[in-house]
């Protein structure tokens, strides 16, 4: 016997009866999980939940350098809402902004009892304009805005004392004339007029009436509140959802004010409504084929028991993969668990053979001899899976991660509970006819059928050969809710903020050297400002500039010394006015402001959706390009730019996801050549052949259902026929084994195996199908690829099986 594989394999079929695998095991694997999670709850701190809907993007490796500080600004985005409180008169508009912004800073019902927002803003008060005033006085000549400095630089000193004294006998000022003594040139005024000029680029449209934000659109004022959520606000849980919180206000504030309107705009909200959806739809996916599983199982078997032990296996494999991932992910995405539903269609396979022989099969009159009569099928089929599900480890994506491990324990607990326990299940008095649900067909038709159906399916495939390719728009994993597209709608026009969701992050080892390449970018960026390329936009270094631009500003402001004595003279100060006024000069020589430092809240909030702060051993902040129309000159900008990075992420994550697609291909092939090795090892050449056959049917299936729906080949259809390979193959390995023991004839044995496939894959199917009628978008294309890839996979293995029956 030459051929290794061969040897290899006589030596397996030498085995007579399997080792019996000892209830022991079964009790190990389940309690080591449950123990090991539980001291690592103990010893690292609780595990969680992730339900933001837009964790399910991968990080663009072309921003690998500064992942961490994208993600850090991406937790911070996903976390801030805009609520606009519209009415047609102002005042009521202004009355149901302040009565929501009352409900929501002072709700107590979270678990902590402190509220939903980190920060949240409505009123631009006194006490608010008192603080600001204050730091400008103290930064005075640090935070010159650039047109004042300009202006000193080109010995415009005089026409900046001229404008004060303008200001200073004028009827109306930005500030009060309690600095006159120290800040003779108006200097906190000149730069408060900038820092409205620039910060109101952050609201849009949006100006200051009456201490808050407010704009008119289409015969209606609104009112703007923005917020940031804290962490836990972003919870599913009725006790802590800070969305919940705020429909459930609004609604109640709107039913008591008649006119009164709120709009939505933020991440937060489509992350519930997506998230909320998905968790809806785990519940009644769940059930649902729980149900019809447990229906089918009443009427095959007669009995109660089959149904309530393969539930109780079933549950127990959910419960351990849940385990599984916690354990080593220590926060699991609510979509793992979405396609972690399908486990239950799985798993329940195993206990669907052992169940057929254990009701049916007179050969098997004990429990150790039925599992050895079905393990090898169910070991191969458990093995095949398993690498499927391996290869999803070396993904670059923690969710596909999650979903491996997350299935491949879960399918570890059902294949050590059928093996290990079921046995131990005390076999029927007597055995029974089971009901049948195929009748012998001709061979001469089971021939022209493994003809006919490929053949359609190519012309199928050809007819619609234009919509085939690799393609991810991230667009479309998200189906807006109606009433949110308005809210979206509306507050685009309200707001005009002219985001298009391009951003740069600039990445620097210390927060100044950030600042300083922040300002060089600033310059590339007002170079745009004269084209119709860019409308605006928004940096940290334009409220807190560099120290080294904040030393140049000290230098510039220098000009003003020599025109003090005039200027206190012409103020009505007396002659010593001015000898003070230098010797605070010369005292604020090293007074420098800096981000994270002592900033008055109304800037703090403004400069916090922009500095991003320390990631890892360095800092970066964010800017915004606003009105932009050239992505191709702000990523040549970044190009030509040390430490700045140009992010579309709509864009980019279009192009990761197109890379994943080609990873999982590649991923497909390495998971069809382990598999086809390892059934050469049990099977000769052409059994071997037949199998791995089935791929290609099933591939083929699957590509022309997408292609009639329109949907091109992306990463989660890529992972649903990873999937379906492994999964496909398990009818194969059934039949084989199968016709092994009964020599190609239609035996009662045989009929059993053909039942049991059947049930297998009705269970299974019905799973994935039912993630087919999903909402969601990604769920639905792997649903949609997985079921049509299991039917193809089923129905050519009832055409190859040697027997009669389909």
């Amino acid at each position: 016997m030459k051929d290794p594989f061969l040897r290899l394999r006589a030596r397996f079929l030498s085995i007579k009866a399997f080792p019996r695998l000892p209830l022991h095991i079964w009790i190990l694997f389940h309690a080591g999980l449950l123990i090991a999670l539980g001291l690592s709850v103990f010893l690292s701190g609780p595990v969680r939940i992730n339900v933001n809907l837009f964790d399910i993007i991968p990080a663009s490796r072309g921003l690998k350098a500064v992942a961490a500080a994208d993600k850090a600004l991406g937790d911070r985005n996903s976390r801030e809402v805009i609520i606009l409180a519209g009415h047609p008169d102002f005042a009521r508009a202004k009355k149901g902004a302040e009565l929501l912004y009352a409900a929501l800073a002072d709700d107590s019902n979270s678990a902590d009892g402190g509220g939903i927002f980190e920060s949240a803003s409505l009123f631009v008060d006194e006490t608010l304009m008192a603080q600001f005033t204050g730091f400008l006085h103290q930064y005075r000549y640090m935070l010159l805005d650039s047109g004042t400095r300009r202006l000193l630089e080109s010995d415009g000193a005089g026409m900046i004392a001229a404008e004060a004294l303008g200001s200073a006998f004028g009827a109306f000022n930005f500030t009060s004339l309690d600095y006159l003594e120290t800040d003779p040139f108006f200097l906190v005024e000149r730069g408060i007029k900038q820092f409205f000029a620039s910060s109101l680029l952050s609201s849009g449209a949006m100006s200051l009436r009456d201490e808050v934000l407010a704009a008119s659109h289409d015969g209606s004022w609104y009112v703007m509140i923005r917020g940031t959520l804290v962490p836990r606000g972003v919870s599913l849980t009725n006790d802590d959802s800070a969305v919940e919180k705020i429909y459930t206000a609004c609604n109640s504030i709107a039913a008591e004010n008649q006119g009164l309107g709120f709009v939505y705009s933020g991440v937060p909200f489509h992350s519930y409504a997506g998230s909320s959806s998905a968790q809806r739809e785990i519940s009644l996916i769940s059930t649902i084929t729980l149900i019809i599983i447990i229906l089918l199982f009443l009427y095959v078997f007669r009995s109660p028991l089959p149904a309530l032990v393969s539930v109780f296996a079933a549950g127990l494999s959910v419960v351990m993969a849940i385990t599984a991932a916690l354990l080593f992910f220590r926060e699991v995405h609510i979509l793992t668990f979405v396609f972690g539903t399908t486990l239950i269609g799985t798993c329940v396979d195993y206990s669907i053979h052992f169940f057929i022989h254990w009701r049916a099969n007179g050969n098997a009159r004990t429990g150790a001899e039925l599992r050895s009569l079905i393990f090898r099928g169910i070991a191969l089929s458990f093995v095949s899976s398993t690498i499927c599900f391996m290869v999803l480890l070396f993904a670059p994506f923690v969710i596909l991660k999650q979903f491996a491990i997350f299935s491949l324990f879960g399918l570890s607990s059902s294949f050590l509970t059928v093996t290990c326990l079921y046995p131990h299940i005390k076999m029927p008095r007597q055995k029974q006819c089971l009901p049948q649900f195929f009748r012998p067909v001709p061979p001469r038709l089971k021939r022209g059928a493994l003809f006919l159906i490929p053949a359609v399916f190519l012309i199928l495939l050809f007819l619609n050969r234009g919509k085939l390719g690799i393609e991810n728009n991230i667009g479309g994993l998200y189906t807006m809710p109606a009433f949110l597209m308005e809210s979206e709608k509306t507050a685009a026009v309200v707001l005009d903020h002219g985001s298009a969701g391009w951003y740069f992050i600039v990445a620097g080892s210390s927060p100044e050297e950030t600042l300083e390449r922040e300002e060089l970018l600033r310059e590339k960026l007002e170079a745009e400002l004269a084209g119709d390329k860019l409308g605006s936009y928004l940096a940290a270094s334009l409220f807190i500039p560099s120290v080294r631009t904040q030393k140049q500003n000290y230098a510039a402001a220098e000009t003003l010394l020599p025109l003090a004595e005039g200027q206190f003279a012409n103020l009505g100060f007396p002659p010593g006015a001015a000898a003070e006024f230098r010797r605070e000069f010369a005292g604020a020589r090293n007074q420098y402001a800096v981000p994270g430092g002592d900033i008055p809240p109304y800037l703090g909030e403004l400069i916090s959706k922009l500095w991003i702060g320390r990631a890892g051993e360095s800092f970066y902040s964010c800017v915004l390009p606003l009105h932009a129309s050239n992505e191709g000159r702000f990523r040549q900008i970044a190009e030509e730019l040390e430490g700045v990075y140009f992010v579309n992420k709509v864009k980019d994550t279009g192009k990761e996801l197109d890379l994943l697609t080609h990873i999982m291909l590649l991923l497909f092939l390495a998971a069809y050549v382990l598999i086809a090795v390892m059934i050469k090892l049990f099977y000769p050449w052409k059994q071997t052949a037949r199998i791995c056959a089935i791929p290609f049917m099933l591939i083929l299936v699957s590509l022309t259902v997408l292609a009639c729906n329109n949907i091109p080949v992306g990463f989660f259809s890529a992972v649903g026929l990873i999937l379906v390979f492994g999964l496909g193959l398990d009818y194969m390995f059934y039949i084989t084994e199968s016709e092994k023991r009964e020599g190609l004839r239609e035996t009662p044995q045989h009929s059993l195996t053909i039942l049991a496939i059947f049930l297998s894959f009705a269970t299974t199917a019905l799973s994935f199908g039912a993630l087919a009628l999903s909402s969601f978008v990604p769920v639905h294309i792997f649903g949609l690829t997985v079921f049509s890839g299991l039917t193809a996979a089923f129905v050519s293995a009832m055409l190859v099986t040697g027997g009669d029956s389909l």
